[in-house]
C-alpha cells in the first residue's frame, strides 16, 4: 500500500469504508472533526456532527473515541458529551466509557514550576498561552514570523524545567512526561470496547503520527487530514468536512 509520501496522487490515497462491527476509531478534534479557529475558545461543534458522533458510537458499539491535544474537560464540553472515550492532552490524560472519571498519567509540577516562565514569554511577545494542567502551549497563529523565537525560547524553558517540547500548527507545547497520542491509542485497544478490533485513527498534525504508527500495530491505518506532508498515515482527507462526508457515508455502507 503507498504512502502519502510514495504518491502525488491524493485521490488514490482515500481511505476504504469503515467495518463498524470491526474497527475502532480515533479521531482528532481541531483540524480533523472542527475547522482551526484563530482562538482555541472559537470552536464549536454543529448539532449535525454531534448526532453523527453518537450514531458512529452506537454503531461502533462504543469503540469510538478522541484523542485531542485539548484537555478532556474541553472536548467533552465542545462535543457536549457525544462519545464517553476521550484521551486529552496528547495521551496525558484519560477517560473512558467505563470510568467517567479522569485518570492522569503525569505528574503536573515540573508543568507547574514553568508557569511563570512560560507566561512571562507570552507576555514578552504576545502570544496566546493554554494552561492544560498537564502542558502548556504556546499559540503564535497571528504571527507566524514569530516561529523561530517562540520554539527556541520554549526548548530554553523546557531545559529549565525538565520539561519536553512539542511542535504543532502554529503552536509549540510544553509538556510533562512521555506520552503520545500513540500512547492513548495503545491503552485503548487493551480494554474494552476497542480490543481485538483494526484501529483507525484519523489526525491532522504532526502530534498525530504517534497515534498513526500505534494504529498500524493494531492492523489498522492513519489518514491524514489537511495538507499533505511525509506522514505514516496510509489514506488522505482534504478536511473536515471530508471527513464527516467518509463517516457517514461508512454508515450507509454498513447499514
Amino acid at each position: 500500500m503507498d504512502s502519502i509520501s510514495d504518491t502525488a496522487d491524493r485521490t488514490r490515497l482515500h481511505p476504504p469504508l469503515l467495518e463498524p462491527a470491526d474497527d475502532a476509531l480515533f479521531l482528532d478534534l481541531d483540524g480533523t472533526l472542527l475547522e482551526i479557529a484563530d482562538h482555541p475558545a472559537a470552536v464549536s461543534a454543529s448539532t449535525d456532527l454531534r448526532s453523527l458522533l453518537r450514531e458512529l458510537c452506537t454503531r461502533f458499539d462504543g469503540a469510538c473515541a478522541i484523542i485531542t491535544g485539548r484537555t478532556v474537560a474541553d472536548a467533552d464540553a465542545i462535543l457536549q458529551g457525544a462519545l464517553g472515550a476521550i484521551a486529552g492532552v496528547h495521551g496525558a490524560e484519560l477517560k473512558t466509557p467505563v470510568a467517567s472519571t479522569v485518570q492522569w498519567s503525569v505528574a503536573h509540577e515540573p508543568v507547574w514550576a514553568a508557569r511563570a516562565d512560560a507566561f512571562a514569554l507570552a507576555s514578552r511577545l504576545n502570544l496566546l498561552i493554554e494552561d492544560k494542567k498537564a502542558s502548556l502551549a504556546l499559540h503564535y497563529r497571528h504571527a507566524p514570523e514569530l516561529a523561530e523565537r517562540v520554539r527556541e525560547a520554549a526548548a530554553d524553558i523546557a531545559a529549565t524545567h525538565g520539561l519536553r517540547v512539542m511542535q504543532g500548527q502554529l503552536v509549540v507545547e510544553l509538556l510533562a512526561g512521555q506520552r503520545t497520542k500513540g500512547d492513548a491509542l495503545d491503552a485503548f485497544m487493551r480494554q474494552p470496547p476497542f480490543a481485538g478490533r483494526r484501529a483507525i485513527a484519523v489526525g491532522d498534525d504532526v502530534t498525530d503520527e504517534d497515534a498513526f504508527k500505534a494504529a498500524a500495530s493494531f492492523n489498522g491505518f492513519g489518514v491524514l487530514v489537511g495538507e499533505r506532508r511525509h506522514s505514516a498515515a496510509r489514506f488522505a482527507l482534504e478536511d473536515p468536512s471530508s471527513v464527516a462526508a467518509w463517516l457517514r457515508a461508512s454508515l450507509r455502507g454498513a447499514a
